[in-house]
């Protein structure tokens, strides 16, 4: 990390780093890495490596799909929930429309984290920071698969 490099043993900082096996069945394969980082403040991110048994291919989240507006698809999912969500509870924020602190969420890369929950749904995984505050932790919403199974790839189906 360059901001440790950058520190050197300047100060108090560290970095914790950590992993789960989140699935490992006859077909798919997903690692969630951990990363943990202080120094004076602190922020956690997540990496998940998918491997698909069938193909002994890495998966990013673009090869799920077979059309190029899934990132679009699944945005507007999420600005929905966002939105639902800080309307049933003020305590909750997210980077959506309009946002006073912060970048508005507009879309998803094609890389972006994600993972199969145990019901067969996706999972979108945010970083700290990346689509709300800090005391948002590092939010994760549940796509469920019907809504989206007309561009999922039939092998994920």
């Amino acid at each position: 990390n360059d901001e440790l490099e950058e520190i050197g043993n300047e100060g108090h900082s560290g970095i914790f780093v950590d992993y789960e096996v989140v699935t490992n069945t006859e077909k798919w394969f997903t690692l969630k890495i951990r990363v943990h980082e202080a120094a004076g403040s602190s922020n956690t991110y997540y990496r998940f490596y998918h491997i698909d048994k069938a193909n002994g291919k890495i998966v990013e989240l673009k090869d799920l799909f077979t059309s190029d507006d899934f990132a679009e698809v699944l945005a507007d999912n999420l600005r929905k929930q966002m939105k639902e969500i800080m309307a049933k509870d003020s305590n909750k924020v997210y980077w959506v429309e309009n946002a006073e602190i912060g970048q508005d969420f507009v879309t998803l890369d094609d890389k972006h984290n994600f993972y199969w929950d145990k019901d067969g749904n996706l999972v979108i995984v945010f970083d700290k920071y990346e689509v709300a505050p800090g005391s948002m932790g590092t939010p994760e919403f549940v796509i469920e698969k019907g809504p989206i199974s007309d561009i999922l790839k039939p092998e994920y189906r």
